[in-house]
């Protein structure tokens, strides 16, 4: 038990820390999510935004997301509307995780959640453009 008000703050610390196997499974996860839409879309960029990106994530698991942004192609948008383009990412993720039990769409995103530590990816696309002058 701390018996000083730094001994308090160091124990808080050292609860909200994630463990370097937790750290490295994420780590994992999310670029092999990266992947996974990549491989089966034109993707012109992808990028991580969020406290896992500030390096802010805390303990516990649970109750944390990842969030990745998807550049896609211009061309993509052009077909059958958002809905459509959501569904192309979910599929491209189903291939790679076919047991994953949740994959969804949620609003204007996508999220995957996996079992093994409780917390989600959550995807959004993005258009990328160029400004005429």
């Amino acid at each position: 038990m701390a018996t000083t008000i730094n001994q308090s703050f160091q124990q808080l610390k050292a609860n909200l820390e994630i463990t370097g196997l937790q750290q490295q499974t994420v780590s994992t996860r999310q670029q092999n999510v990266r992947d996974a839409v990549t491989a089966d879309l034109t993707v012109l960029d992808t990028f991580l935004t969020g406290s896992y990106r500030r390096s802010t994530m805390i303990a516990p698991l649970k109750d944390t997301d990842i969030d990745v942004f998807v550049v896609l192609d211009p061309s993509l948008f052009k077909q059958d509307g958002q809905a459509w383009l959501l569904d192309k990412v979910k599929t491209a993720l189903k291939k790679t995780y076919p047991t994953t039990p949740k994959i969804s769409r949620n609003g204007q995103a996508v999220t995957i959640t996996f079992t093994d530590f409780t917390y989600l990816i959550r995807m959004t696309h993005a258009m990328s453009y160029a400004v005429l002058d």
